[in-house]
């Protein structure tokens, strides 16, 4: 199930990468591995 998660969030961010190509590519990483792992800390919980 992970792996599928994962693949799933890397064709949101390409997509999202597509939309908002005026954003530094940088922040949208940054902001998909952020909101990765509060996804992850919350599962854990």
């Amino acid at each position: 199930m992970d792996v599928v998660i994962v693949i799933l969030l890397l064709i949101i961010i390409s997509i999202l990468l597509r939309m908002n190509s005026k954003l530094p590519k940088r922040d949208l990483a940054k902001e998909a591995i952020d909101r990765y792992n509060k996804e992850k800390e919350m599962k854990m919980e």
